[in-house]
């Protein structure tokens, strides 16, 4: 009876220290794994949306590819907005974070660029099949992805803060989506809907594991 006494108590410490943490994590300013949190959501909104304007073209407000940019343009302004307004300095200085903010800026201008007719990449108003989602729409966003990832992988090796495990996630997620902008890649294989289904999942796992990988951290020192 002891026992299970002290389990409930255990547990409704844990419960505690969980419901702590989580509100840490998402009040302002926001730490680094609040930051991956914001970054994650952003990845699920967006990649969900681009995809359900594929499957259903539409839907679009004011045509197909300018629906999409646009929806990248304003999730990427908010990301932004949060990083630099609503996090704590030492996020903001930390340089890993500047990496991340410049990479999904650069994707979202090529995006705008391509929008303007200055990348390749024919812009048409029927689905997107082939290469109509060219080098200008779906690829610079798994190329920030992969080299976001990669660097995050590979950034201060000597900080024990971010473990062997996270590194991992990080160095193969990158990979895979360096991989799949490879020319060995079989890329017509993910047209038209499996490319933003992939690309939601590569976006949100490493990022996922990160802050999943600290509340495990928290539950079992409670435990």
């Amino acid at each position: 009876m002891a026992s299970e006494y002290l389990s409930k108590v255990l547990a409704g410490d844990r419960v505690t220290i969980l419901s702590g943490y989580t509100r840490r994590l998402l009040s302002p300013p926001l730490p680094g794994d609040g930051l991956l949190v914001v970054g994650a959501v952003e990845g699920i909104v967006g990649w969900s949306l681009s995809w359900l304007l594929v499957e259903n073209p539409s839907l679009a407000p004011f045509g197909f590819y300018e629906s999409i940019v646009a929806l990248w343009v304003v999730l990427i302004a908010i990301l932004v907005a949060v990083g630099v307004a609503y996090t704590a300095p030492t996020v903001r200085r930390n340089r890993i974070w500047l990496v991340w903010a410049g990479l999904n800026v650069s994707a979202v201008t090529v995006n705008v660029a391509t929008l303007a007719g200055w990348f390749p990449g024919p812009v048409a108003d029927v689905p997107v099949l082939g290469d109509t989602l060219g080098s200008g729409y779906w690829q610079p966003w798994f190329l920030a992805l992969g080299v976001g990832y990669l660097a995050t992988a590979l950034y201060n090796w000597s900080n024990p803060q971010i473990r062997k495990s996270e590194r991992v996630v990080y160095g193969l997620g990158g990979l895979t989506c360096l991989l799949i902008l490879s020319p060995w890649f079989p890329t017509t294989e993910l047209y038209p809907t499996r490319l933003f289904l992939v690309g939601g999942l590569l976006h949100v796992i490493p990022m996922g594991f990160d802050v999943l990988a600290d509340i495990v951290l928290i539950l079992r020192r409670t435990a």
